[in-house]
Parts: structure tokens; sequence; C-alpha cells
């Protein structure tokens, strides 16, 4: 279905990017993001997904709001003790009507993963659960003053081949975890939107601030390089 007036109004700055075109917005529009997690990570990851465009945003998270969160770019102070998933919800409804924000539910159908999480152990199980769903999905992590972000086309290396992140520390607040989760959206929206280029996943390091991608390469004997059961 073609854009409708108020959706090229809307995105009308992003369609002249390059290799940008009105069926690049219509795949965003048709696609059902699982996000896992709502954390200081996601916030901005969340608002950057529903403002550019999908159609879907399907929130998962089962933590209630802590001082803590204050921080991030979703919620106030006065929000604490809230299930934060229903703020998270609230907020990026706020941000734009043009975006379905729901809780995530058995059935629900996504076609991509966005996982943000704090601890390692839990993002990479969240990573298995997407890749053998079949499912392109992101992974955004922030440990002290280093993050990671992950890519994983459907075929590429999964996250545990390619993530380096040293785990057991916690990610200092502020600008480090929204830049994760900022740069987490762009990489799901460039696989939605096609842009990706070739069919392999990628790391992008953010250490200190400063960025640096190398290509997943598959750990030999990883259960991701055999073929998925039917």
């Amino acid at each position: 279905m073609a854009l409708s007036d108020a959706e090229a109004a809307r995105y009308a700055r992003q369609l002249i990017l390059p290799g940008y075109v009105p069926a690049t917005q219509e795949f965003l529009r048709a696609a059902r993001v699982h996000v896992v997690g709502a954390g200081e990570v996601a916030g901005p990851a969340l608002l950057y997904l529903a403002s550019a465009g999908v159609g879907t945003v399907l929130v998962d998270d089962a933590h209630d709001l802590a001082p803590e969160d204050a921080a991030s770019w979703l919620y106030g102070g006065g929000e604490v003790g809230q299930p934060r998933i229903y703020a998270a919800i609230a907020a990026v409804r706020a941000a734009t009507s043009l975006c379905k924000v729901r809780p995530h539910a058995t059935g629900s159908n996504p076609t991509a993963a966005l996982i943000c999480l704090a601890s390692p152990g839990t993002a990479r199980e969240a990573a298995n659960q997407a890749r053998l769903a079949g499912l392109p999905h992101v992974v955004a992590l922030a440990a002290g003053d280093d993050g990671e972000v992950v890519s994983v086309p459907v075929g590429a290396p999964c996250y545990q081949c390619a993530s380096r992140l040293a785990i057991g520390t916690v990610a200092r607040p502020g600008a480090l975890a929204a830049a994760v989760g900022a740069l987490a959206a762009l990489e799901l929206l460039q696989i939605l939107g096609g842009l990706s280029e070739g069919a392999g996943g990628r790391r992008v390091d953010l250490t200190r601030g400063q960025p640096r991608t190398r290509q997943s390469v598959r750990v030999a004997g990883c259960a991701c390089g055999r073929p998925r059961a039917a």
C-alpha cells in the first residue's frame, strides 16, 4: 500500500536519503519489532524505531520503574514503582500516532527483534530465541564506559559468535547508553529496509565514545552454522 499523505509528510526528510525510497518506508511500516527490554539503552531505540516509521513495536519488559530509570529518555522521576512496560508504551505513543505500540505476547508474530538487556546472559538467551525463530535481530549492550551493537541478519553468525563485550560491569548512565540504543535502532532499521550491505552480520564497538565496526565471524562448531529445524 502506498504511503498516505500524512506518512509522506512525516517521513519526508528520510525519504530524501540516498538509497531510501517510498518502498523502503513501506517495508518499515509492515515490520513488527519485538523489543526485549525497556531500560536506559532501549529508551532511545524505542523512540527511534517508532519515529522512523516501524509499523508495530511490541514491548517486552517485566520490571517496575526504579529511581535509576529517571536517566532514561522515556521516564520521569514521578513514575517510580509503575510497571516499566506500560510507562514505555505511553511514552512512545505520545511521540507518534503512526506506530502501533503494544505489549509483546504469545501470537504477536514479530518480524524482527531488538534486544536491549542489562545482562549478557539474558541477552544471549533472547538472541538465541530470535535466531531459532528465524528473526533478524540486533543486540545492544553497554558495560562500564564501553558498549557493543551486534547485528544478526537471518543466516549470519549468531550473537554469541560476535560478542566481545566484557561481562560483570554496569553501564555508566547517560550518553553511552543512549548512543548504544540509538545505534542499535539504526542497525535494525537498515536490516528492515533492505539497506544493509551484504548478508553477513557485524559488530559495532563503542569504546570511550569511539566506534569501530567489525564483520561477524562464525565460531567453528557453533550451532548457528547448522541448518534450522523446519
